[in-house]
């Protein structure tokens, strides 16, 4: 996997399981697994990554370039 692959959701709009309204992805940490995204009011929360998005928790709200 190229760096491109893995952070191409980075800064893209994401709709999180349980949550109303979409998110944003400020950033994709590898070493830790954690991908983090933005919810409405400044409330930043990490998810494990790729787990969150294989299992369909985060879903992209775009198609990968």
């Amino acid at each position: 996997m190229s760096w491109n692959d893995e952070t191409y959701l980075v800064g893209e709009k994401v709709k999180v399981e349980g949550e109303k309204t979409l998110g944003v992805v400020t950033r994709v940490d590898l070493k830790k697994g954690v991908i983090f995204v933005l919810h409405k009011r400044m409330r930043e929360l990490p998810y494990p990554f790729p787990e969150a998005i294989n299992t369909g928790m985060i879903k992209p709200e775009v198609e990968k370039k």
